[in-house]
């Protein structure tokens, strides 16, 4: 799996689409925490359910599996849904 930083969370996103894969997170400890993350990457709101990120933004609703890895929290699955033609938040 690829190691990715928070910082690079914006960058995983295609419209609506995850485009980095299965990859951990490396630097945060929980799912909750890269809810977090990924709220501040592209705004919107962000929760957790179960084993599952949803985030919420005015163009898009995708959903992340997580589990906990090795130096992170890995992105197991993602769908996404909604305008892909453009990035998911608001320019």
């Amino acid at each position: 799996m690829r190691v990715i930083g928070v910082s690079e969370l914006g960058k995983c996103f295609n419209g609506c689409k995850w485009t980095c894969g299965k990859a951990v997170i490396a630097g945060v400890e929980s799912a909750a925490e890269l809810a977090l993350e990924l709220k501040r990457a592209i705004g919107g709101e962000a929760y957790v359910n179960g084993r599952d990120i949803h985030i919420i933004t005015k163009k898009c609703y995708i959903v992340l599996t997580v589990e906990r890895a090795e130096g992170g929290i890995a992105i197991k699955n993602a769908l996404g849904w909604g305008d892909n033609s453009q990035a998911p938040w608001e320019p």
